[in-house]
């Protein structure tokens, strides 16, 4: 009977320590996981030449489920262009956002994404017009990014969809609004306009 009743002690000690280090190495398993999660570089401050911001912007993008085959990113930013670049008749002034789709590993990714940009141009030389512009971003292209950070770049086809415009006219003390849609956009004169997007900036954690 004691013979048997260590054996019996023995076997379920065995049983014990297995089930102990299946735990064990599953909970390395989620804490290396988890650790390899928060070492991926999640956010990029980067300058756009064209693209959503018009005629050049400076941005944010945050990295969304890492952990994914397909990763997202959001992007926001501000858009500043001086009467004396000579895009318009005014001073334009913007905040482009963008959800955006990340397909591919490690560093090179094709983006995929959808935006809107509100513009105010403020005001026209010849007249006193004020004149706001929302448009519709949507994005394919070319995205570089390393995980570990560093340099980010990207160059995209990013086509302007005009949404919504508002041209405020002032004469003396009367005030006439304007709306159009699918007419202008940014004031160029076409309801669509097809325009490039480049990219370059920084990545980090």
């Amino acid at each position: 009977m004691n013979v048997q009743f260590v054996l019996l002690e023995i076997d379920r000690m065995k049983k014990l320590l297995t089930i102990a280090a299946i735990i064990g190495g599953l909970n390395t398993m989620v804490a290396q996981g988890n650790s390899s999660e928060l070492d991926i570089a999640r956010n990029s401050i980067f300058a756009e030449a064209f693209g959503q911001g018009f005629c050049w912007s400076v941005n944010y993008d945050r990295l969304l489920n890492v952990d994914r085959k397909v990763k997202n990113s959001y992007s926001i930013g501000v858009v500043y262009v001086p009467k004396s670049v000579g895009f318009g008749d005014g001073t334009y002034y913007g905040i482009p956002f963008s959800y955006n789709w990340l397909f591919g590993k490690k560093n090179h990714h094709l983006e995929l994404g959808v935006g809107v940009t509100s513009l105010i141009v403020d005001p026209y030389w010849a007249h006193n017009v004020t004149s706001y512009y929302t448009y519709m971003t949507p994005k394919i292209g070319y995205r570089y990014q390393r995980s570990q950070g560093g340099l980010f770049f990207r160059a995209t086809a990013t086509p302007m969809i005009d949404l919504l415009n508002v041209s405020v006219y002032k004469y003396d003390d009367l005030t006439v609004r304007h709306f159009s849609t699918l007419n202008d956009v940014a004031g160029l004169g076409y309801a669509i306009f097809p325009w490039p997007g480049m990219s370059i900036g920084y990545t980090f954690k």
